[in-house]
């Protein structure tokens, strides 16, 4: 059966957190007529600790939840799950799947600098997944990556402007400013949330690329190839999460304000 939903339907996205948030607000700021669905698997964050195996069940888990909402089109807004397990769920489902890593390399590849960082978490920094696709585009950059343990735990626990931040975040960032790099891949949806604390020590606000930013780009252009757009005056936002839905309120309103509440649900068969 040939693949055409309602244009209607809504946009599925997910991440770990509230770091999918950060995608959100791109997408509403791009495609605010759109219905989107959110879901947050805060029962088993963070992602970048976890194995290929438990990412694989954990995403066909919630690729099928997205099923059975008819959603129309689905983001990975996780750069864990993108890095590591988006190549092998892809071609399963009827609707297309999106990811963060692809759009960003090709973003990359197309700019003058040509030392490149990534901050990410420990999983997509071992799937070398933003080094191989940049360089594949663009083989004469040199790309610095950085695995950054601990950071999404304390944008989740809405810690991010202590001096446990503070001392982590110069952990990480240092090295690749000693490695003068030009250009920072914030490699995990959760980072942004820390671009304020990270510009201190970088003292270039312009050197951060957000990937939420060239994936709603690609979703943009993906709509409009498949003639997707959403036709109609009403539209909705809805979030649900696996656990703790007062916590993830409280830290996800830092970044997008409109979150006032989601509901419980557990679409992961253990």
């Amino acid at each position: 059966m040939k693949y055409k939903p309602d244009k209607n339907a809504p946009i599925g996205l997910f991440d770990s957190g509230v770091g999918g948030l950060t995608v959100l607000k791109h997408l509403i700021n791009v495609l605010p007529q759109e219905n989107y669905i959110y879901f947050g698997d805060t029962l088993r964050v963070p992602y970048g600790e976890k194995t290929k195996e438990e990412l694989y069940s954990f995403v066909t888990g919630i690729l099928d939840w997205f099923k059975f909402h008819n959603v129309k089109i689905v983001l990975m807004a996780c750069n864990t799950s993108s890095a590591v397990v988006l190549d092998e769920v892809k071609d399963n489902y009827d609707f297309p799947i999106l990811g963060l890593i692809e759009p960003t390399a090709e973003h990359i590849a197309g700019l003058d600098s040509d030392n490149i960082g990534v901050i990410a978490t420990s999983a997509t920094i071992k799937s070398k997944a933003y080094s191989q696709q940049i360089i594949k585009l663009s083989p004469d950059k040199k790309v610095y990556e950085i695995a950054c343990p601990g950071l999404v735990e304390i944008v989740e626990n809405d810690i991010t402007h202590t001096d446990q931040a503070h001392e982590k975040v110069f952990e990480y960032i240092n090295p690749l400013i000693n490695n003068q790099v030009e250009k920072i891949i914030l490699g995990c949806t959760h980072y942004p949330y820390l671009a304020e604390v990270i510009n201190k020590f970088t003292k270039a606000p312009n050197m951060l690329a957000d990937p939420a930013q060239y994936l709603t780009e690609q979703l943009y252009q993906k709509l409009k190839e498949l003639d997707l757009f959403n036709n109609s005056s009403n539209c909705y936002r809805k979030y649900y999460v696996s656990t703790a839905p007062d916590k993830f309120v409280k830290a996800g309103q830092r970044f997008l304000a409109e979150c006032s509440n989601a509901t419980l649900i557990n679409p992961i068969k253990n």
